[in-house]
């Protein structure tokens, strides 16, 4: 009977990824040009910058571009340093099933290695189809029972999905990529009590790293045991309490079928249902704030995982913290990345509505996966107000279109590129697997140095 990791490894290396309609593949360049977009924003702040100084201080060779730092790393650094910032806001991509980012860490982890061998767009979007489909159907396998226990999926399925996709990238063969998927059973790691902190965006910065690293590793002959996913010590068993079964994978494509979730707020995704209902409360009260006499929030018994509950400190923990973004965004009229800085965060108005909102869990909102949420508004008058949400904007039935992924990434890209530059990214990813060689599009993606 053939192991898991072998079972991965025959599928990623043979050719049912050129199957994936173009459906899919559009999917993939929106992916990203949306990753692009939150790693040029997140560059600038202070995690990927410490995480910048200590790797260039290391004596390496430069030759993989660093997004928005005007300079480049050794590959293993770059990975590093770009899944860091491609996380730092909060504001990539999700995946319900997975319960994750997948795309931060593939895309973190693809680009730097394609650049350091010069390779075309091609082989890396047939990478990150095998990438995502991996991180993605062992996601649905093994949560929610993986999340619940408090690992970070995005690390501990990102690793090995993102792993799969740089054995593809390199060419390597089903005995040496199932190898490097037992040695990212190793590297897996991330604990959800850090989410809030810095260290947060780290765990994909790693994640990406430790992708790159253990295919090289595989690459030169690094071998991990075969049994490394279903053993008695292995993967599954200390990750899940569930099974992982039948491991059958590209039937149907998770790139088709469940897709990716384009977020439209910088913050946590079991925010949004809740945001966009406060949105429309606003617009209800005609942005009269002085009416609201409370505010409840109800939300699925999945948000009480996720968020953090106690009154937030910094930006970061804003960001996660369901009374801040819902009071932020009444206040605002908006919440984009302008709302979670120091000064945002110490407005009195915020922080006087943040008094008025409770936070409730509620058995009637449907299990969906996407973090449904119903905001109630008691005005001083005594009327009551209500905005239910099921699905959030960016959801399975309100995705972003690609005019909007488009602005994001402009809005974005703003603060490291000037206007040609970001012109020239969105035009050669539109055409991402007609480039011969992403070297181009990884020196634009530089932009200038910055302090």
């Amino acid at each position: 009977m053939k192991t898991v990791s072998s079972l991965i490894a025959q599928w990623c290396c043979g050719n049912a990824i050129h199957e994936l309609p173009e459906q899919g593949r559009a999917v993939i360049r929106l992916a990203f040009l949306d990753t692009l977009a939150v790693s040029l924003l997140g560059s600038r702040l202070d995690a990927p910058r410490i995480v910048a100084k200590v790797e260039f201080a290391r004596a390496a060779t430069p030759v993989a571009s660093v997004h928005g730092m005007g300079r480049k790393a050794d590959v293993l650094g770059a990975a590093l340093i770009n899944g860091t910032s491609a996380h730092a806001d909060l504001f990539d991509d999700n995946s319900a099933p997975m319960i994750s980012h997948p795309s931060a860490p593939l895309v973190s982890s693809l680009l730097p290695l394609a650049q350091s061998r010069s390779l075309g767009g091609r082989a890396v979007m047939d990478a990150y189809a095998v990438g995502f489909e991996v991180g993605v159907r062992l996601g649905r396998r093994l949560n929610p029972s993986l999340y619940e226990k408090g690992w970070h999926a995005t690390r501990v399925l990102g690793v090995i999905g993102s792993t799969a996709a740089c054995c593809r990238l390199l060419g390597l063969d089903a005995q040496r990529t199932a190898s490097a998927l037992g040695i990212a059973v190793s590297m897996a790691s991330g604990v959800r009590q850090n989410f809030g902190t810095m260290s947060m965006a780290l765990h994909v910065g790693l994640t990406a790293r430790d992708a790159v690293h253990c295919a090289l590793l595989a690459e030169a002959g690094m071998q991990s045991d075969a049994h490394s996913f279903e053993g008695k010590y292995g993967f599954a068993h200390l990750f899940s309490d569930s099974k992982l079964g039948d491991f059958e994978l590209g039937n149907p494509f998770e790139l088709i079928d469940s897709g990716i979730i384009f977020k439209p707020y910088p913050c946590g995704a079991p925010t949004h249902a809740a945001v966009d209902a406060a949105l429309a409360l606003r617009q209800d009260l005609q942005s009269d704030l002085g009416r609201i006499a409370k505010i409840e929030c109800l939300v699925h018994p999945w948000n009480a995982m996720t968020l953090r509950e106690e009154v937030p400190c910094d930006p970061l923990q804003a960001k996660v913290n369901l009374r801040y973004c819902v009071a932020a965004a009444l206040v605002h009229g908006e919440l984009g990345y302008a709302q979670f800085t120091d000064e945002a965060l110490a407005i009195p108005q915020v922080q006087a509505l943040m008094q008025k909102i409770s936070v409730s869990i509620s058995q009637d909102l449907p299990d969906n996966g996407e973090f449904p949420a119903e905001v109630r508004i008691q005005t001083v008058q005594g009327a009551q107000l209500s905005q239910r949400r099921e699905v959030p904007p960016g959801g399975s039935s309100r995705p972003l279109s690609s005019k909007q992924v488009t602005a994001k990434f402009l809005s974005c890209a703003q603060l490291a590129l000037d206007a040609n530059a970001a012109a020239q990214v969105i035009d050669m990813v539109s055409r991402l697997e007609q480039l011969l060689d992403l070297g181009d599009l990884c020196r634009i993606l530089e932009g200038q140095p910055r302090p």
